[in-house]
């Protein structure tokens, strides 16, 4: 019987790359070397494209594809000012999905236990959750910056069941990600939800999971699915 569903944030409860086509604008002004030639949409359309197709695996990863093969930039930039600058940003605009607070609020509702973690910032993943206004549903809310303890280990994992009462197999674990979200929760007993933001499973090596979904607002139904066998 499943008693609490635990979200990831980002990809999962706020519309990431609506976020990101603001967020384009924005590095426009910035110091960064920015390609003059590009207008906001085609600025957006590849950093969407990079988010897509290369944040699944490490941020390292989307650096070097921004840098080496696209025309973002007129030159090279250095270490991480391409992530350092994205993850100031969100600390200002951050696009909500129109089901999340209205599904958060029917499983409430409902009588479940809602529960967060996610990786980052402390300070900055707050900032997200109050822009979002989503900041106070959560019965408890783990950033694995707190308590290092990011995921894909296991310990986020586990300290939210302990936090809630609650054996991992009576939880799910709602998440875009392969690795940090479907695979981390699946090791930790928890019945893991996959959420196909990106269009596709972005980890061919990682085994996916048995419930997948197109966005959170399916979440109602498939807990009542799987509760009622």
């Amino acid at each position: 019987m499943i008693k609490a569903i635990i979200f990831d944030l980002d990809h999962t409860l706020f519309d990431r790359y609506a976020t990101l086509a603001e967020v384009a604008k924005m590095l426009r002004k910035s110091s960064l070397p920015v390609n003059p030639e590009l207008n906001d949409k085609e600025i957006a359309e590849i950093m969407i494209h990079a988010d897509k197709t290369k944040v699944y695996y490490g941020w390292d990863c989307l650096r070097e594809y921004i840098v080496n093969e696209t025309n973002l930039f007129t030159e090279k930039i250095e270490g991480t000012d391409y992530s350092d600058f994205v993850f100031d940003s969100f600390n200002y605009v951050a696009v909500p999905f129109d089901f999340t607070l209205p599904t958060l609020k029917e499983l409430k509702k409902q009588g479940y236990k809602l529960g967060l973690i996610t990786n980052g910032i402390p300070g900055l993943q707050q900032n997200k959750l109050k822009l979002l206004g989503i900041d106070s549903i959560f019965d408890r809310i783990l950033v694995s910056g707190e308590y290092n303890c990011p995921k894909p280990q296991l310990r986020g994992f586990e300290l939210m069941a302990e936090w809630l009462n609650l054996d991992p197999s009576e939880m799910l674990y709602v998440g875009d990600n392969p690795v940090n979200d479907v695979d981390a929760s699946r090791r930790a007993g928890y019945i893991p939800v996959y959420v196909n933001t990106a269009g596709y499973w972005p980890r061919p090596d990682i085994e996916q999971c048995k419930y997948q979904v197109e966005t959170v607002a399916e979440i109602p139904t498939l807990v009542k699915n799987i509760n009622n066998k």
